[in-house]
């Protein structure tokens, strides 16, 4: 009996699951920074995230049918999970539009470790706020 082997990959494969893998740790740079900008440009982590999570799926989709070595696997569910976690971050600074505005417009003019305190507090409260929505009362 004759045990079949899997054929190795081609320099093809090798070269092309290589270019998204850098393409998908770019993308997640620029999700990371993307995420560290101010309000009205935070917007295009989601959209990084997105294209980021889009890559990955279609690299891995590549590394799994050219049977590359685990590495590329690893690297490409990592890059999933990490675009998912900016993806859902970023959506919900989205739909927390106003208090997260409000929140970055008191952090840019709080000059005092004490004032930086206080608007972190104003806005866990005013977030909680939002929590007590959907919590039913006793």
């Amino acid at each position: 009996m004759q045990q079949q082997t899997r054929p190795r990959p081609t320099d093809e494969q090798l070269k092309t699951s290589s270019l998204y893998l850098r393409i998908v740790l770019l993308l997640m740079l620029a999700t990371l920074l993307a995420s560290s900008l101010p309000l009205p440009w935070k917007a295009a982590a989601a959209a990084i995230a997105l294209a980021t999570a889009v890559v990955s799926i279609v690299g891995l989709v590549k590394v799994v049918r050219a049977g590359l070595p685990g590495t590329f696997r690893i690297t490409f569910v990592l890059g999933l999970i990490a675009s998912g976690f900016f993806l859902l971050t970023s959506l919900a600074q989205i739909v927390f539009w106003p208090v997260t505005a409000d929140f970055e417009a008191c952090t840019r003019a709080a000059v005092t470790q004490s004032a930086q305190e206080a608007c972190t507090k104003d806005y866990s409260d005013r977030l909680m706020q939002y929590n007590n929505l959907f919590k039913p009362q006793d």
